[in-house]
């Protein structure tokens, strides 16, 4: 509990606020605007997915499923092949990609797993330290305000913890798992769905409506992504099968190996 309160309460906002602080050009921005179209269709597309094939799921799973097909580890996982790959203008148009994933991971996606309803379950929502330095960080990138760079250092190294944090937590699950629980049937019908589907479904449509080129391989990789880390994290914060969440994203993990590389042929 200790670990998760601090990925949750200071790394993971740091890690999200620094992705704000970054120097926004006017080139390419019109790219970049499509870019954050692009992926409020995916998130909200995967979320229409997941009503019609998760729905004879318990709840304790149905949320996981449903985050887990939502949302890709695009951050952690995704930014460093893109950033390898596709160099810093491809960084620039997933760092846009990534803004109506975050605001609609702790909004949307949160509330797959707060279990209170009415002005309880929004005031958990909106209290939710992630998603307030989402709107810091807005607030600060339209503003002509730049942190002091000793502040933007600490930001930046708070933030670089989360991914170890991520894993350790997910390693601790998974040491508590059994084999059974990563061969369970639902953790494999999310593979296809989460590292096949929704990448080849948004690569289709991208080319069909003529999408720059650039924009369709960054895209089509952050959506290639394993499931969310967060999604284990959050299903113990709130109390959901956290062994199911943390087999989701550790079976998704591996077998991405195989699959991102292949999807990467078809650019």
């Amino acid at each position: 509990s200790g670990i998760i309160g601090l990925l949750f309460y200071v790394a993971l906002p740091c890690m999200i606020l620094h992705a704000f602080l970054q120097e926004v050009s006017c080139e390419d921005l019109i790219v970049a605007g499509q870019a954050v179209l692009v992926s409020a269709a995916c998130c909200i597309g995967a979320y229409g997915l997941s009503l019609v094939l998760w729905r004879r799921e318990p709840l304790e799973r149905r949320s996981a499923l449903t985050f887990a097909t939502m949302f890709s580890n695009a951050g952690n996982a995704g930014l460093p092949v893109v950033a390898l790959v596709f160099g810093s203008r491809g960084v620039f148009f997933a760092s846009f990609f990534l803004l109506p994933v975050r605001v609609l991971m702790w909004t949307l996606g949160l509330s797959l797993f707060v279990p209170e309803n009415g002005r309880a379950k929004w005031r958990s929502l909106l209290c939710n330290p992630s998603l307030v330095v989402v709107f810091v960080g807005l607030a600060l990138m339209a503003l002509p305000v730049r942190l002091p760079a000793v502040l933007d250092s600490a930001v930046e190294s708070l933030g670089s913890m989360t991914g170890p944090l991520s894993m350790i937590l997910i390693g601790a699950a998974l040491a508590e798992q059994k084999l059974r629980d990563i061969l369970d049937t639902g953790v494999w019908r999310l593979v296809p769905v989460r590292l096949l589907a929704i990448p080849l479904i948004a690569l289709g449509i991208l080319r069909w409506l003529g999408a720059d080129g650039l924009l369709q391989n960054v895209a089509v990789t952050l959506l290639a992504m394993p499931a969310a880390s967060n999604t284990a994290m959050i299903a113990e914060m709130y109390g959901r099968d956290y062994r199911f969440a943390s087999a989701c994203v550790f079976v998704t993990t591996i077998l991405s190996l195989i699959t991102v590389p292949c999807l990467t042929l078809l650019y």
